[in-house]
């Protein structure tokens, strides 16, 4: 089968496997969005801002602009009394300038008039006449008002490479009137379900056969991480029929998963069919995770294959760990939306093994420093156990387990 047994049963580290991943991808290309369709995208190339946000300097509060100097010493005994020579409307800029001894009114937002340097709040002033404001309280200069730029200076980074686009950066870019942004191409994850055992969800299962997991765990775990996600197909554990499907994942994916096909019954299948495609490389078989162990991680030209185990928790914490991985490495964001580290206080022990990191099924009860968090131990072929699960332990590599009242380290299942 060629020179790929060499990486055969070299089972690697956690880390290890996200360094092959890390090193064996790139970023996708990059494509222009308009504004409208940017939610959750990854900017593929730095955001300037072509102008100073605010572009005027605004008031913060309803009052009056005044000139902050003429304020100083103003109390409830002794108001600074200020001639009232107009009114800012919203939406245009004052016509007016002020000078020294006047006041005029301005709502939150006005632009601040030439020559005015800070805003009195209304509850600060009183108008014994239309034309005067007696101000009761001194303001500093630029207090209650926002400098034209102070939000964004022009030419300053909005956005940088690498930066995955919420709700909060739409908002920017609408302000400073940046239409559309180079972002990076929505990467094609391509499933496969493998299997004689598996059917569709839609048929009733015969003695032996289950309905097909894998599918829509790894469809939620993909779309999540900010993949679009295509169903290959469902195929019978025949060579023919797993060519034909990985061909057509290849060519229309950026990303392929075969799940089922690195379980120790058909794992040798797998290998066989994907050693016929040309510029195949084996990258990992085996990992030191549990569960997980017997995955596989090939690459045919540039695109990445994973080889799944078939049990759905098995299936879905290798999915977590590194599939997601994989995304982030293809989409170039510099953070893994899905995956997410904390700490809490295990109530029971949970035993290992050395040579491998577990991660347990868990749940995660408490807030900040008082989070304790219980192993759910269950078989991994049991998918309810995720879903009673909020969290994920980790053993270390080397341990033989850990004991009730550590901290450990959790994975937040999000």
């Amino acid at each position: 089968m060629g020179e790929f047994f060499e990486h055969f049963f070299q089972v690697k580290s956690r880390k290890e496997v996200e360094d092959v991943i890390t090193s064996s991808l790139r970023s996708l290309d990059t494509e222009e969005v308009p504004l409208d369709f940017l939610l959750g995208r990854v900017v593929g190339k730095t955001v300037i801002a072509p102008e100073p946000l605010p572009p005027f300097s605004r008031s913060t509060v309803d009052g009056f602009a005044v000139i902050s100097e003429d304020t100083f010493g103003a109390s409830e005994g002794f108001p600074a009394l200020l001639k009232v020579v107009g009114s800012v409307s919203m939406g245009a800029l004052p016509s007016f300038r002020i000078q020294r001894g006047e006041a005029c009114d301005i709502p939150t937002g006005g632009a601040l008039p030439e020559g005015a340097d800070a805003v009195v709040m209304v509850e600060h002033t009183e108008s014994p006449d239309p034309s005067l404001v007696e101000v009761f309280r001194p303001v500093s200069p630029l207090e209650n008002v926002v400098r034209a730029g102070e939000d964004v200076d022009k030419g300053s980074v909005v956005l940088t490479r690498g930066q995955r686009i919420r709700p909060q950066e739409l908002g920017l870019l609408s302000a400073l009137g940046i239409k559309e942004v180079t972002v990076v191409k929505i990467p094609r994850v391509g499933i496969v379900s493998t299997g004689n055992e598996i059917v569709d969800p839609s048929e009733s299962p015969r003695p032996g056969q289950i309905r097909d997991i894998n599918r829509f765990t790894l469809k939620g775990l993909v779309e999540r991480s900010g993949a679009q996600a295509v169903f290959v197909g469902l195929v019978p554990d025949e060579e023919a029929a797993l060519r034909e499907a990985c061909q057509k994942g290849l060519e229309a994916c950026d990303l392929l998963l075969l799940s089922g096909g690195s379980s120790v019954g058909t794992r040798d299948l797998t290998l066989k069919v994907l050693e016929t495609f040309e510029d195949f490389e084996l990258l990992v078989h085996g990992v030191a995770v549990s569960p997980g162990k017997p995955t596989i991680i090939a690459r045919v030209g540039e695109k990445m294959i994973f080889g799944l185990p078939g049990h759905p928790v098995s299936t879905w914490i290798i999915a977590y760990l590194f599939v997601s991985r994989a995304i982030q490495a293809l989409t170039g964001a510099y953070e893994n939306p899905s995956v997410r580290w904390d700490q809490a206080i295990v109530d029971q022990n949970v035993p290992s093994a050395q040579g491998r990191e577990d991660f347990v099924r868990a749940k995660v009860q408490g807030r900040g420093r008082a989070k304790t968090v219980t192993p759910v131990f269950s078989k991994s072929s049991v998918i309810s156990s995720l879903v009673e699960a909020n969290a994920l332990i980790r053993v270390p590599l080397e341990s033989e387990g850990v004991y009730k009242g550590e901290e450990v380290d959790i994975l937040m299942l999000l």
